[in-house]
């Protein structure tokens, strides 16, 4: 059985919901620039929807924010902008 080529719009069922989780070493003004950067491109996110978690010895941080997707092309806008940002070191 031959599976059709799908773009990547079509293996996604937008809108829906995606978690985006950044890491960086821990300052004050990351969770303020990246919480920027995400709603730049997707709607404004609620408190409930932000979590963030301390590495063990209190150097990193890593952030999940809780977004509303509505197309590939947001969301690798909105990577390519958390990439770019000097202080995150990785997306997920």
């Amino acid at each position: 059985m031959t599976t059709p080529n799908l773009s990547s719009e079509e293996l996604w069922n937008f809108p829906c919901d995606y978690s985006v989780k950044v890491f960086g070493k821990t300052c004050d003004e990351l969770h303020l620039t990246v919480r920027t950067i995400v709603e730049r491109h997707a709607d404004k996110i609620h408190p409930n929807n932000i979590s963030s978690k301390s590495s063990s010895k209190g150097g990193y941080v890593s952030i999940t924010l809780k977004i509303i997707a509505t197309s590939r092309v947001q969301l690798d806008a909105m990577n390519q902008e958390l990439q770019d940002c000097e202080l995150v070191a990785y997306v997920l």
